[in-house]
């Protein structure tokens, strides 16, 4: 009888502290869901089991403070999960996919590193369909009781945008909106190797002549024109540069000699038809183009330009308006 007793007695005692951890836990959670109310960056809390697999919906939100709520305008009704996260914070399913995919490398690499967070800029689109850059700070490791994951959002969207703008500045051609040198140079590195390369330079004919005669408004005016045709007529995935002065760079990854002889002709050919309407005068205008083609390899963009430009001074020892080619 008193070893039944005693049992029960424990049984009755592990019951109590089970109640009275639970209980001291809500009151912990409590504590510290109104403290983190009153933080004024936005910062959300799930609960769940973490796995590799980012962006499933085994992760459900627990708390979402009042800047989160105000400025991103969620609320645990309408975003219970971490799988409605990504569906609705990122809608474009590319886009989507991106970030899942820059979140498993900075995990993995914060966790070879031995870090406990990871931080991340993302575009986040809110309830009201603005969007907005945030620097996401998100906990690599979690503890296991209570295993909360909090992640909080910093607006960036300023800084972003005008760090965007200031590169995208430096890399663009303020007068025809082209590549300029270095945005060539860069698209160049990133896209170039592995693969054949065609590429061509043109430069308008007698253009001083149209500065003399016209005036350098005409000039620039001209300059814009050619540069729009170029956009135009080249495929989406080239990449059009104002070299300097009146010389332009095109070049055409992943393309035959056909592709980029194909496109010199035609850019030569509608430059002359469509001639430089100046002050109700339409002027003859024409340029001289050089190709060069490079199958797939490492390629110097130095040594691309340079063929197609020497094959572009050809064109313009044969009487100009035409296309020459420098090709193996």
């Amino acid at each position: 009888m008193m070893s039944k007793s005693i049992k029960q007695a424990d049984i009755n005692g592990n019951s109590k502290a089970d109640t009275l951890s639970k209980a001291s836990l809500d009151q912990f959670k409590q504590y510290f869901f109104d403290a983190l109310d009153i933080v004024p960056l936005p910062l959300l809390i799930s609960e769940g089991i973490v796995t590799d697999e980012i962006g499933n919906n085994n992760r459900v939100h627990i708390f979402f403070n009042q800047a989160f709520r105000q400025e991103l305008g969620y609320t645990l009704d309408s975003m219970p999960d971490i799988y409605q996260w990504f569906e609705k914070a990122y809608p474009d399913p590319t886009y989507r996919q991106d970030v899942i995919n820059q979140w498993h490398r900075a995990v993995h690499e914060a966790q070879a590193r031995g870090e406990r967070t990871v931080e991340l800029p993302a575009l986040i689109t809110h309830a009201n369909g603005e969007q907005r850059w945030y620097a996401v700070t998100a906990q690599v490791d979690v503890t296991p009781n209570p295993d909360w994951h909090i992640v909080v959002f910093r607006d960036i969207h300023q800084l972003k945008t005008s760090l965007d703008e200031t590169t995208h500045a430096s890399l663009t051609d303020s007068l025809t909106q082209l590549a300029n040198r270095r945005g060539l140079t860069e698209w160049f590195e990133q896209y170039s190797h592995g693969t054949a390369l065609g590429t061509i330079v043109l430069d308008i004919d007698r253009f001083k002549q149209v500065n003399d005669s016209l005036g350098h408004i005409a000039g620039d005016r001209l300059l814009v024109q050619i540069a729009s045709q170029l956009t135009q007529f080249s495929p989406s995935k080239a990449c059009c540069a104002r070299w300097g002065g009146e010389e332009f760079v095109i070049i055409i990854p992943d393309c035959t000699r056909q592709d980029v002889l194909q496109l010199a002709n035609t850019l030569c050919h509608h430059v002359y038809q469509e001639g430089f309407l100046w002050h109700a005068t339409r002027h003859q205008v024409s340029v001289s183009a050089g190709i060069s083609f490079t199958e797939a390899g490492h390629h110097s963009l130095d040594e691309v330009v340079a063929r197609a430009d020497r094959a572009m001074y050809t064109a313009k020892q044969r009487g100009r308006n035409q296309v020459c080619a420098d090709l193996p």
